[in-house]
């Protein structure tokens, strides 16, 4: 038997949220940090080669012009990919979780009986089979 409800919400809950946005945060500072230290290292390399003020300006802003375009579209494109990378990999973790709760919890109102049932692809496997095992034992 195969589980197919699709989820209506971006975050299946508050756990799945914040652990996406410490991912973006910890994706999103590291680029910046990066830019920065780019455009520091250009400038002040640039400047300490050349000692003449036209000469720095005439060479610094090709320069940065090119580490621009590079990172116009080289930061928020690897940030992307990272975060729906995390949201795909997040979600097969938060989603069992929640539903393993929720399934013990009707199991121990008695409003549902019998295993508790998750994707192929999500994690907790061999965890809800050791919790299926003790749900039978018990029912017994």
């Amino acid at each position: 038997m195969t589980f197919s409800h699709k989820r209506k919400r971006f975050f299946a809950n508050k756990l799945h949220s914040d652990i996406f946005f410490m991912i973006f945060w910890a994706s999103v500072i590291p680029v910046s940090i990066a830019s920065i230290g780019l455009f520091y290292l250009i400038f002040n390399i640039t400047a300490e080669q050349i000692g003449i003020p036209e000469a720095i300006a005439y060479n610094i802003v090709p320069a940065a012009q090119r580490v621009i375009g590079v990172l116009i579209v080289a930061g928020p494109l690897s940030i992307t990919i990272l975060l729906i990378v995390a949201h795909k990999i997040s979600l097969r973790i938060v989603g069992p979780f929640d539903r393993i709760v929720r399934e013990l919890d009707e199991n121990i109102k008695g409003k549902r009986k019998g295993p508790i049932i998750l994707r192929k692809s999500d994690k907790f496997q061999p965890l809800v089979q050791k919790i299926n095992q003790l749900l039978e034992k018990l029912s017994h």
